[in-house]
């Protein structure tokens, strides 16, 4: 285990389904122009309505104007031009290529796709990420798998329930000798931050199961909006006993820590309280992050700024 002297406090600008949003200076909003500084944006996928290439150019140009280092971004069920399964390859390869090219570079916008990234700051703190578009089908949308699909848990672990199917990849797993700062993902696990408008749980179990096993510093996403907010995870009992993915097992949910809604609005961003980071050891605690932008009936939620104490390469 690092010493404190070798961690570096790093501080991350976490949001997500941001659908086609141009950034504005009004004061009404809690997300506006300026946004605040940060080392690092997570962009938990949805950057899009429904694709199309101006859209992207919109959504890069929502990126270049937050101030970090570097943006990365991933893909949700909404951005469809990014799944190759769902458009042409033409169609597909102009997405890309909006989000790989010289404007996004230059802007420090990295595209994830699914797997495990590495990346080191100016600074020298560094971290290893996490990422994946995927979310339980739900309508027909982009990077969606059916919920009896687990391909987030290597098969040998032997953590995906007999009733479903385990589909994992070399990409799609995170393995367990990895260690795992932050997880991405465009959707919640079960039961966190997930209920939807219809009062149901949209999250994932087997992602739920996953983020168990791995206990990350931060588990980022959105695409549940109703689900805004955040919420420390205590880690008290072994992975067996998640399997069922009951509520409450494994896992002891604090209660929600941040900064009040009309504070976040003069801020311009929403924070968690700084004894909850401090807090959290590797291994013994998770920051869960529901970092929805779009809110009820046009109002923006407020962006979430999360520090975390990340080791020196």
């Amino acid at each position: 285990s690092s010493t404190m002297a070798s961690l570096k406090n790093i501080k991350f600008l976490v949001i997500s389904d941001t659908h086609d949003l141009t950034l504005s200076s009004d004061t009404t909003q809690a997300f506006r122009t300026p946004a605040p500084k940060a080392d690092v944006v997570l962009h938990c996928g949805d950057i899009t309505e429904n694709g199309s290439s101006e859209s992207y150019c919109r959504a890069i140009n929502l990126l270049s104007n937050l101030d970090a280092e570097l943006k990365l971004v991933i893909a949700g069920n909404h951005d469809i031009d990014l799944d190759p399964t769902c458009v042409s390859q033409a169609e597909h390869e102009a997405a890309i290529k909006a989000l790989t090219g010289s404007t996004a570079k230059d802007n420090g916008i990295i595209y994830l796709t699914e797997g495990i990234h590495t990346f080191t700051l100016s600074n020298s703190a560094t971290f290893t990420i996490y990422a994946s578009p995927y979310t339980p089908q739900y309508g027909e949308s982009a990077f969606q798998y059916p919920s009896c699909e687990d391909r987030y848990n290597p098969s040998h672990l032997k953590l995906t329930p007999e009733w479903a199917q385990n589909v994992a990849t070399a990409t799609s797993t995170i393995p367990d000798n990895v260690r795992i700062d932050i997880v991405m993902t465009h959707g919640p696990p079960k039961y966190i931050l997930d209920e939807t408008a219809s009062r149901n749980s949209g999250g994932c179990e087997h992602l739920r199961r996953t983020i168990c096993r791995v206990k990350p510093l931060l588990h980022a996403f959105g695409h549940v909006h109703q689900g805004y907010g955040a919420q420390r995870v205590i880690w008290r009992h072994p992975v067996s006993e998640v399997a069922d993915a009951k509520v409450g097992k494994g896992i002891v949910a604090a209660d929600d820590f941040f900064v009040g809604k009309n504070s976040a609005k003069k801020k311009r961003f929403a924070a968690v309280n700084p004894e909850i980071t401090t807090g959290l050891v590797e291994g013994e605690g998770t920051l869960m992050v529901n970092a929805a932008i779009r809110g009820e009936g046009g109002a923006l939620n407020a962006p979430w700024l999360v520090e975390l104490a990340l080791p020196i390469a």
